[in-house]
């Protein structure tokens, strides 16, 4: 049983995709290690047992940005396992053409503070943006700003 559900998710992730215009990018098609660019852990959540630790994954496609929030936990073999994955719904639609410059994390009481500098091909000019996410599994907070 666990071969074929193997075989048909590998079948799902091997077939041609269909983007509708605008679509949001799935973490999925960044899941592997080539379409990464790079990954780093950045403060902890509280969880009931075990450790609990923010990680954010950062792709690019197409000379554009793609940027994943996790929350991650060790289960009682000590692995890192994703509790929860979260895109940035607005950066990660596959048609913004936002690339990402600056992107730093930081540790806050509530959660993490993610900065960057975001330039988007569409127009000229540049916007800081933060990326505020609490102790709970997917839920985040989106702001941008124009850059002086």
């Amino acid at each position: 049983m666990k071969a074929a559900i193997a075989l048909a998710a590998l079948a799902l992730a091997c077939a041609p995709s269909a983007n509708a215009l605008g679509m949001d990018v799935p973490y999925e098609r960044f899941a592997t290690a080539d379409a990464v660019d790079w990954v780093q852990v950045c403060g902890q959540w509280p969880v009931r047992k075990n450790e609990g630790v923010y990680r954010i994954v950062h792709g690019t496609q197409y000379a554009q940005s793609f940027l994943y929030l996790q929350w991650m936990q060790r289960d009682d073999h000590g692995t890192l396992q994703a509790v929860h994955t979260q895109g940035i719904r607005e950066l990660n639609n596959d048609h913004a053409e936002i690339a990402l410059t600056r992107i730093a994390c930081h540790a806050t009481r509530t959660g993490i503070r993610i900065t960057a500098r975001a330039s988007s091909g569409h127009e000229e000019k540049l916007r800081s943006i933060a990326i505020d996410a609490g102790h709970r599994p997917g839920v985040y907070r989106y702001t941008a700003h124009p850059e002086r």
